[in-house]
């Protein structure tokens, strides 16, 4: 009985370790699997992410050419502003190169220690692991290396067009100011005088004065515009604003006694270039040509 029960006991823990190895071997069989087809996916990705960097470089490449290409012409505020934006698009697809190359590898790394952890080994799969983590390493430096080149291309380029801006606004200023004196020229150019009064009034105000000399029935006088004519006894007006200047007695006739020619006037005019009625301009710039300063004596 006692041979019996000792035969027994040594099967019941054969059978035991069997079913423990078995289950062992069952569960690193499944971990192998799991680390291969984790190796497979982490392949794909490592080649996918190596692609869209290759891509990225030829982007990068063309998109330096047509810098350089271009860096011998004054594009102006707006072309740098454009290469400004198109800078920072190519910026931020060289941020998602990186934060896709950092996904990669953290994913390798979790890969890494389940397969350090695992019962069995696959120390094929350790140094392929072991070269993906270098590339990923090489195409992220490189891609550092091409952000910090775009971000320093970015803040020269910002320089640039804020030096632009302050030309641009320099030029506003000088337009202005230049634009402020045009107006002022042109008003002073347009600005005329006139003084209507009767001889007395006109003498007395300074406008006028008698030339030529009498005496007893020989020579004679007249008037003429004084050679410093009292300006606060004029009217000031604009000559391409003020076409028809009003009378002050519309039953009296003016005479022109300055230079102004009366051929340029409008209707009231008479053969003796006396006017009546309307004193009308026709044509400004001819009227006011001759003089600045019209003086119309009432008669």
């Amino acid at each position: 009985m006692r041979y019996v029960a000792l035969v027994l006991t040594v099967a019941v823990a054969a059978s035991t370790g069997c079913d423990r190895s078995r289950a062992d071997l069952t569960k690193a069989l499944a971990e192998s699997k799991a680390a291969e087809a984790q190796k497979d996916s982490l392949l794909t990705e490592v080649l996918e992410t190596t692609q869209f960097v290759s891509d990225l470089n030829s982007e990068l490449a063309k998109a330096k050419a047509l810098a350089e290409a271009q860096a011998g012409s004054d594009r102006g505020m707006p072309g740098a502003q454009l290469d400004r934006e198109e800078r920072k698009a190519t910026l931020e697809r060289i941020q998602q190169v990186i934060a896709r190359l950092n996904e990669s590898e953290a994913k390798l790394t979790a890969t890494e220690n389940r397969v350090k952890n695992a019962k069995i080994r696959n120390a094929r799969l350790l140094a392929q692991i072991t070269t993906y983590k270098q590339t990923i390493e090489d195409l992220k430096t490189a891609a550092e290396q091409q952000r910090s080149e775009q971000e320093a291309i970015i803040a020269d380029q910002r320089n640039q067009i804020a030096n632009l801006s302050g030309q641009v606004d320099e030029l506003n200023v000088q337009t202005a100011s230049l634009r402020d004196t045009v107006g002022h020229l042109t008003a002073y150019k347009n600005r005329v005088y006139y003084a209507i009064g009767t001889k007395n009034e006109l003498l007395k105000s300074g406008v006028v004065t008698k030339e030529g000399s009498k005496f007893l029935i020989f020579g004679g006088t007249r008037l003429e515009p004084a050679r410093k004519p009292n300006l606060e006894a004029f009217t000031m007006i604009d000559k391409t604003q003020t076409l028809s200047i009003p009378l002050p007695r519309t039953d009296k006739r003016y005479k022109i006694i300055s230079r102004q020619n009366p051929e340029y006037l409008a209707g009231g005019v008479a053969e003796n270039g006396e006017v009546e009625g309307v004193f009308q301009i026709a044509s400004p710039e001819d009227f006011w040509s001759a003089s600045k300063y019209l003086i119309l004596v009432e008669n």
